[in-house]
């Protein structure tokens, strides 16, 4: 392999037709340019169908259809006309485009009346008709650029990227290019710029535009980088990566996360169409790899192509076929022994300019079949003629045979290599679909394993190897480029603290595991405010918990500004990437959190009381976030760290309908009634919830049952139920004057209570039954209180602190869907914020709330 190149810093962009298919696309694909530059030089493709357009017209005018001819130049004119009215705001850029686009549209329609009188249609026609697709769209797209501030100019590929004679084809000539590429790009990157060049495109031996053939500009990338010496490629396309097989054949196909070199030329050459077979050419002597992503989806890690691909854990990594192929054989036992016969046969089918897909020749010499396109055949089976003739004449070959309706299935992977079993694996997970091999090739590199079948069975085939190889548990790479997020603290008490702890402890996993890097970029509460732009590292994270563990304040307050004012004046300004506001207190914070989503951040929260607020500030609240397209998310709100509303999103995504919800939903009240049962005073009870700190500071909060309707008013909004905290029935459990007490005063008048709680706890075991905290949310409203319920029961069962949430809906009707565990304390709590974290690290970064269940962001 040849030396890694030495610009490095530069990265080639190449976009595809879909990816500048419309105004919207090329915004996008823009932005993806802006957010890279200068360290890019951009390819681009003509948009979705003007190449099909331009080549038709002037095809068109060759069999004298000038009205068809007329049409298409009209096309390719309102088509970018359109398109430059869209984005291209200045008025002089504007003028000049327009201007350049009458000029083309003019030669062109002059190309086609020349074909038109002289019915002539030289290669050399057809590719000068058909390149004012690319060269229109780079102009265009050079001009977006510059009117979104981009330094970006526009250089002609036919200036940079020169093509020799090779073998009958055309080649790049990658030293006459490199000194090119210095000459006409060089001193406009010295300067900073952005190089826009078209695609596809190329100059001639001749000083003639050439074309690079279909799916060319990924190809025009590749030289492109070669010659730039760049440290990658990125080709922008509709779809996430290279597949494990066609989706549309095989809907569990995933994305391939990484192939060598040789793995993608394969599957390009099996006609997977993501790739130009040639592209990984210019790459591999300079060892730059190349990522295939998605326009639409950037923030996916696609696929990674690079000589330094091990084989991995999956010796196979992807199915490719090519439809409409047709078996030539050639046959006879006077082939047999007899040298030069293969040779003939592949010189005839070179000189008819056709090529050949597969190859197959039976050990015994009597035959030699090969495979190529099925509109190829007869001509194959014309030229073998001819060159056979004598042969044929003195029965040394009997016939030569054509079987149409076929198709190529190929099985690669680097790791096939050494893998024993891999062909035996195929052939039986063919043969159980009772698939018919007809031919099989396959080469001493053990690459891959091509077999010819008929097209019917080209779908079985391809699902019964994808199962076979388990190719559906392939996952994505983690990518780490551009995957930072920037946490905020509001509180800094138990919960965040062990938030803290969990953030040090994992931050080898996060990084080299899923690929994400998390900062604490700021911690504040009611004592002050700490930020530091590039985050706190882990000593400091570590210091700051011991520091307002030991009962300190977090920062000394600058004059009289308050800690909100501190998050104002220092926090809302950062230049911060997918930033989380995680608020971890117990306060009033509604309007804290609408000023953070202004200021472009996403919302974690473990507090209930923004979320309990009145419907119509809730509903703004989530409406904002969908408007300004940032995450909500608070699992830990509901149940500490069990998936209850990730549970019932989960139902909601897959069509059931929640009919009825029954929990026990508070830690601290399933604690005391544990503690009743086991012959505890009720006030002796509290006391010790509250000593081991599952209470909040005053534990009428807890006894109120305030608690429990916050939350389960939340699980309620989350089903799309509109509903106020003051429409729930919410039972007591002490009298109302007690309200009035301090948390000390409470405490000593619980007593009073006990007997009364003796008795309860009596009554319900007589009937074998024993006291839970139940929410119940049905069709008629939310009720929440002291119930009995039976010993035997899943709620009866819960012990200690432990949550639990009844699912009854259309599909779990007459056997609920129970979730249990851990509902109370500081780490299972900060474990459910740390994976509401996790999940908006791991989104994309363009998001918006949901309408009916509001408690998250799905993609734009």
């Amino acid at each position: 392999m040849g030396s890694k190149p030495g610009n490095t810093h530069l990265g080639v962009f190449k976009f595809g037709g879909t990816s500048v298919g419309s105004a919207e696309a090329i915004r996008l694909a823009v932005g993806h340019v802006k957010a890279a530059a200068p360290n890019v030089a951009v390819v681009v493709s003509a948009m979705s169908g003007i190449t099909d357009l331009l080549l038709g017209g002037v095809q068109a005018a060759g069999r004298g259809d000038a009205d068809a001819a007329r049409e298409a130049a009209r096309s390719f004119h309102e088509r970018h006309a359109t398109v430059i009215g869209q984005l291209v705001v200045d008025r002089a850029r504007a003028e000049e485009l327009h201007t350049l686009l009458q000029q083309f549209t003019d030669e062109y329609a002059a190309i086609c009346q020349s074909v038109l009188v002289l019915r002539e249609l030289t290669t050399r026609t057809l590719d000068g008709a058909v390149s004012r697709g690319e060269r229109m769209l780079a102009r265009i797209f050079t001009a977006v650029l510059q009117g979104a501030k981009v330094n970006a100019t526009y250089v002609d590929a036919t200036q940079v990227l020169l093509a020799e004679r090779k073998l009958g084809s055309l080649w790049p000539d990658l030293d006459a290019s490199r000194k090119a590429a210095r000459e006409k790009m060089g001193p406009h990157m010295a300067r900073k710029h952005v190089v826009i060049m078209p695609g596809y495109i190329a100059r001639g031996p001749d000083g003639e535009t050439v074309t690079l053939g279909r799916g060319g500009s990924d190809f025009s990338a590749a030289i492109l980088a070669n010659v730039l010496g760049a440290g990658s490629v990125t080709l922008y396309k509709e779809v996430d990566g290279l597949m494990t097989a066609d989706p549309k054949a095989v809907p569990e196909a995933r994305v391939v996360p990484e192939v060598h070199y040789r793995e993608a030329a394969e599957l390009a050459y099996y006609g997977a169409k993501v790739l130009h077979p040639r592209t990984m050419i210019p790459l591999i002597e300079r060892g730059i790899p190349l990522w295939v992503k998605n326009t639409f989806n950037a923030s996916f890690s696609g696929t990674r192509i690079g000589g330094d691909v091990e084989p991995g854990a999956y010796p196979v990594k992807a199915l490719t076929a090519i439809r409409g192929q047709a078996l030539v054989s050639v046959e006879g036992n006077g082939m047999m022994g007899v040298p030069g016969m293969a040779a003939r046969t592949f010189q005839a089918l070179a000189a008819a300019g056709l090529s050949v897909a597969m190859i197959s020749q039976a050990s015994s010499e009597a035959s030699i079949c090969l495979v190529l396109s099925e509109g190829e055949a007869e001509q194959a089976r014309k030229a073998l003629k001819a060159a056979f003739a004598a042969e044929m004449d003195g029965k040394l070959i009997d016939t030569i045979r054509v079987e149409k309706g076929l198709a190529l299935v190929a099985v690669v992977g680097l790791g096939m290599r050494g893998t024993r079993g891999i062909a035996a694996r195929t052939f039986t997970a063919m043969s159980r679909e009772e698939v018919n091999v007809i031919a099989i090739a396959q080469g001493s590199s053990e690459l891959n394993i091509t077999v010819a079948i008929k097209e019917s069975d080209v779908p079985r085939t391809l699902h019964a190897l994808h199962r076979e190889f388990q190719l559906e548990k392939l996952r994505p790479l983690p990518d780490t480029h551009g995957r930072d997020t920037n946490l905020a603290f509001l509180g800094f008490g138990q919960i965040a603290r062990a938030l803290t702890r969990q953030l040090v402890s994992q931050q080898s996993y996060f990084r080299h595991d899923l690929g994400l890097d998390i900062r604490c970029v700021a911690v504040s509460d009611r004592t002050g405010a700490r930020v530091d732009e590039k985050g706190f590292s882990v000593d400091d994270l570590q210091q700051l918990a011991e520091r307002k563990a030991a009962g300190n304040a977090l920062a000394q307050r600058k004059g009289s500004r308050g800690v909100v004012e501190e998050l104002r004046h220092r926090l809302w300004p950062l230049p911060l990437h997918r930033p989380v506001f995680v608020d971890l207190t117990a306060d009033e914070t509604a309007p804290l959190l609408k000023e953070a989503l202004q200021h472009g951040f996403h919302l974690v929260t473990a507090n209930k009381k923004p979320l309990a607020i009145p419907q119509a500030g809730f509903d703004e609240l989530f409406g904002m976030a969908r408007e300004l397209g940032r995450h909500i998310r608070y699992e830990a709100t509901v149940g500490a760290g069990l998936p209850v509303l990730d549970t019932l999103d989960k139902l909601q995504q897959a069509g059931d309908e929640v009919l009825t919800v029954d929990g026990c939903l508070s830690g601290t009240l399933g604690y005391l009634m544990t503690q009743l049962e086991q012959g505890a005073a009720f006030s002796a009870a509290v006391r010790q919830a509250h000593a081991l700190g599952y209470t909040e500071p005053n534990p009428a909060d807890d006894l109120s049952g305030t608690d429990v309707a916050r939350k389960a008013l939340i699980l309620a909004r989350t089903l799309g139920r509109k509903l106020d905290l003051d429409d729930i029935r919410v039972e007591s459990l002490f009298p109302k004057e007690l309200a009035r007490l301090d948390a000390q005063g409470f405490m000593d008048a619980l007593g009073d209570l006990d007997a009364e709680f003796a008795q309860k706890v009596s009554a319900a075991r007589k009937k074998d039954k024993v006291l839970r905290y139940v929410a119940q949310i049905g069709r008629k409203g939310i009720v929440v209180g002291l119930q009995a319920v039976p010993t035997s029961s899943p709620m009866g069962r819960l012990v200690g602190t432990d949550n639990q949430v009844v699912l009854h809906t259309r599909r779990y009707s007459t056997n609920p869907l129970v979730v249990t565990g851990p509902g109370a304390g500081a780490e299972v709590t900060a474990a459910g914020v740390l994976n509401d974290i996790l999940a908006i690290a791991q989104s994309g970064e363009r998001q918006r709330a949901t309408s009916g269940k509001q408690r998250k962001a799905v993609p734009a």
